[in-house]
């Protein structure tokens, strides 16, 4: 009997079966479908914080962090104006509950998102349905953001296998579910990115239509850019390194004759180039207002809050007044005598890669008190450093491809650029502040590519024996990982309390989930 059950499950995991599920069109197509309806039930049946466009913010963990200061924004414009514009200049000091809102560089998400709940706010809606409509907007642009990295993967030169294997580790993964089904400029600012890569990795991998791909990758990166302005450097990176790595194997003439190059393009294509224009024209001259502007008057891509408004009523700010606190305390400290303890590299380390492998998978806030279960931790540990050792051993596999050698790089700079950011907050305040796995989401794709090309290049170079006697090991492994780490079933595990849920789901949902009595 044991001997028929193994050789049935080596079977269902016989790689050409497998491949050619993952190959169908309708694997992807079953992906987004189950991510669309696992999105929607989480805007409906997650707590929402009530809040509201003047300065009444009140944090609660919610299903995005500071969810409650984006709905309180959106809220705040759609409380202006159909002709009022972004920009604003005589905000009321009771407003810094939202943050800082005046030269704020990443508000376009919120002025937008204010135009559809205009409309629901004239009608009377209630609360709870604008919060569920930007949640599901959210969710469709995750959707959409599954579909560019599938796209992404493709023309990099990812078999579809892999691509679609991909995509699925991705949609299932907790921060990515949770987060686009909650109101957060992050989600469509990592789509935005996302479709950066991907006219840059249209751009290496073709050996025409340079100028056509950079343009649209340009556009793409400064949208992003004008989204959420912590991707000004990552934007940047992308860009240069796909322009050097085609430079290198084209030549200077790559991107010779630029006037005759786009001249040529909106002969060709008058509408389309003339779309990509303005496009290009609206996103630069907002970022240059904001962005740029900013930089040239405070120094800083986005100033701080005592740089526009006094301290005092900056203390309003619960992240200035958090920041604030944690300096002064640190300071202090020192002052008297009493520093914290002496740092410790290898355990900041370890810290570093626990909190953003937990907040990955499970939703952990501010005030998480709950721990994941210690062999769920083992688990995702083991297959934690199996990715990062074949990654390393199979070093050549990533650098073999032009395409490969730019994704690595971007992913690299980017993991590097959080770590040296975290230990700089770190070393300054003394408390783990932004150790957080959504931080990582804009590179999460492409290193789970790249960690599944290395676990499979690993793989093939196993004598056949050893290979035979871990097929079944590794299929268990696989299975107990999608059953604890998957994105439902991580949500279900611990979300155990009222407190989860909203008045409805606390009164459809079954109790054993809910926690209701």
């Amino acid at each position: 009997m044991t001997t028929v059950r193994n050789d049935a499950l080596r079977r269902i995991a016989d790689p050409r079966r497998v491949i050619v599920v993952l190959e169908h069109p309708w694997t992807l197509r079953v992906t987004l479908i189950v991510f669309v309806v696992v999105g929607a039930f989480l805007s409906v049946a997650v707590h929402m914080p009530v809040v509201d466009g003047v300065g009444h913010v009140p944090y609660a963990g919610t299903i995005a962090p500071d969810e409650g200061r984006h709905i309180a924004n959106i809220l705040f414009y759609a409380g202006r104006s159909w002709t009022a514009g972004p920009i604003i200049t005589d905000a009321a000091p009771h407003l810094l509950t939202m943050g800082e809102i005046e030269r704020f560089p990443s508000y376009v998400y919120y002025y937008l998102m204010s135009f559809p709940v205009k409309p629901l706010i004239d009608l009377g809606a209630p609360y709870t349905v604008i919060v569920v409509m930007l949640r599901a907007v959210n969710v469709v642009i995750g959707a959409l953001g599954l579909v560019v990295i599938h796209r992404l993967f493709r023309v990099m030169g990812f078999s579809a296998s892999i691509g679609a294997l991909a995509v699925i580790v991705v949609a299932l993964t907790g921060r990515y579910e949770w987060q686009s089904a909650g109101v957060t400029y992050d989600t469509p600012a990592n789509t935005l990115f996302f479709l950066c890569l991907y006219w840059c990795a249209r751009m290496i991998r073709s050996s025409d239509r340079h100028w056509g791909h950079l343009v649209r990758a340009v556009t793409f990166g400064i949208a992003a850019i004008i989204v959420k302005y912590t991707f000004v450097p990552f934007v940047i990176v992308a860009l240069v390194v796909a322009v050097v790595l085609v430079m290198q194997r084209d030549g200077l003439q790559a991107y010779a004759h630029p006037v005759r190059r786009l001249g040529a393009a909106f002969r060709l294509r008058p509408v389309m180039s003339s779309l990509w224009a303005l496009f290009l024209a609206v996103t630069s001259a907002i970022m240059i207002e904001r962005t740029g502007g900013n930089l040239l008057r405070y120094g800083q891509f986005n100033p701080a809050c005592v740089k526009v408004h006094t301290h005092q009523q900056c203390l309003s700010f619960d992240i200035y007044r958090r920041n604030y606190m944690a300096e002064r305390a640190h300071d202090v400290a020192i002052l008297h005598g009493t520093p914290p303890d002496q740092f410790d590299l290898f355990r900041f380390i370890g810290d570093w890669v626990s909190s953003y492998f937990q907040t990955m998978f499970f939703y952990r806030g501010r005030d998480t008190e709950w721990q994941v279960v210690t062999g769920v931790q083992v688990v995702g540990g083991v297959v934690l450093i199996i990715a990062v050792v074949a990654m390393l051993l199979t070093m050549r596999t990533l650098l073999r491809t032009r395409a490969f050698v730019w994704g690595t790089v971007v992913t690299s700079t980017y993991l590097v650029a959080m770590f040296f950011f975290n230990l700089r907050t770190f070393l300054r305040l003394d408390n783990q502040y932004a150790f957080a796995g959504r931080y990582i989401l804009p590179v999460y794709p492409l290193l789970v590519a790249f960690a599944i090309v290395s676990v499979i290049a690993l793989w093939r170079t196993l004598p056949p024996g050893w290979r035979r006697a871990l097929a079944l090991p590794a299929v268990v492994i696989a299975v107990v990982v999608a059953a604890t780490y998957a994105g439902p079933f991580a949500f279900a595990a611990y979300a155990h309390d009222p407190s989860w849920y909203t008045p409805l789901a606390q009164r459809v949902l079954p109790h054993f989930l809910t926690g209701v009595r």
